[in-house]
């Protein structure tokens, strides 16, 4: 019997496409942004590094090493650690992530030339983003021309503050939403409030009957001028509370509130969606927990179109399709600014 469904045909991409970025999407922007300086009293002027880290990079950063112990993975190194109370490691990974927002990011999106993420963003104008990703590049972008607010940009609501003298247009909605599905480093979620009067030795912590997700875009807040941050009634938020790390087993982190949420709102685009276009994301064996969700929803929509942008993208189409055989899987084996210079063309 002839099964339409196993016809290969190219994915039609456009704003009713569904893109899922990882990583790899990030990569391209520390080579397009060009090096970067700063200015020292003592040794005069220095390039900075601030790019986007690939998995080598993060091996030095984070853990001080050329290469891996025999055994191990990077996501064996983070459990570790965290399992012994060492959050650097982590604090040391988003503090990465967050200065290549701070540089790279916002001198790409403000730029008057063209690159690869402006013609990205303004090629899918109105698309809606799901992503692995902690970092804000995509926030960066669809901010400048109005297409994101913080408010429902993730697609939960988020407290936000403005900053002094700031309006907020009215009704104004985002176009787009970036939702993270390992938590966002400019989000965090206050499951408590100090209920009563501190000065009068009566006030209690008391756990709120909802939780409540706030903006925080801490040292990269110039990045969103309009606003400022929404400090925390209990403290300072920790880096883990606000992502998912990057361990070998992600159960527990994906039963956040903020995932929990933000997977919901994820899955009903699945649902809608024309296809699905992965950029720049590996499908580690690691994930699985974490895209599962996101490609059994797809197999089960009636549609299952997933095309993958990636140099990988070949050996990921064969093992995806082995292992979700209602998915009809695309490989584009291109990195995404080779993709950007071929005009996003589907295969």
């Amino acid at each position: 019997m002839h099964d339409s469904r196993m016809e290969m045909r190219p994915t039609e991409i456009d704003r009713l496409s569904l893109f899922l970025l990882g990583a790899g999407f990030n990569i391209d922007a520390t080579r397009e942004a060009g090096p970067m300086y700063g200015d020292s009293i003592y040794v005069g002027r220095y390039q900075i590094d601030c790019s986007y880290p690939l998995v080598g990079d993060v091996l030095k950063l984070c853990f001080g090493l050329d290469k891996l112990p025999a055994g191990k993975t990077v996501e064996n190194l983070f459990a570790e650690h965290l399992q012994a109370g060492n959050y650097k490691p982590m604090e040391t990974l988003v503090d990465r992530l967050m200065e290549a927002d701070y540089r790279i990011a916002s001198k790409l999106a403000l730029s008057r030339s063209s690159n690869s993420y402006k013609k990205f963003f303004e090629s899918f104008n109105g698309a809606q983003f799901l992503t692995f990703n902690y970092d804000s590049l995509a926030e960066i972008f669809l901010s400048q021309d109005g297409s994101w607010q913080p408010e429902d940009g993730y697609a939960v609501p988020v407290l936000t503050e403005l900053a002094y003298g700031a309006k907020r247009p009215p009704n104004a909605n985002s176009r787009s939403v970036v939702i993270h599905l390992h938590g966002s480093a400019c989000v965090y979620t206050v499951q408590s409030e100090i209920v009563g009067t501190p000065g009068a030795g009566v006030a209690q912590l008391v756990r709120r009957p909802e939780p409540l997700y706030a903006f925080d875009a801490d040292s990269i807040s110039h990045c969103f001028p309009h606003y400022r941050r929404v400090m925390s009634p209990t403290g300072c938020v920790r880096t883990e509370e606000r992502v998912i790390a990057p361990v070998p087993d992600k159960r527990e982190g994906l039963k956040e509130a903020f995932i929990c949420e933000s997977y919901t709102k994820a899955l009903q685009l699945v649902r809608q969606a024309r296809s699905l276009i992965a950029v720049g994301y590996s499908f580690s064996p690691y994930d699985r927990a974490s895209y599962d969700p996101v490609l059994q929803t797809l197999a089960h929509s009636g549609v299952g179109d997933l095309m993958i942008v990636s140099p990988q993208a070949g050996e990921l189409a064969r093992r995806l399709s082995t292992e979700y055989a209602g998915i009809r899987v695309q490989p584009v084996e291109k990195s995404f600014g080779k993709w950007a210079t071929d005009e996003f063309s589907a295969p």
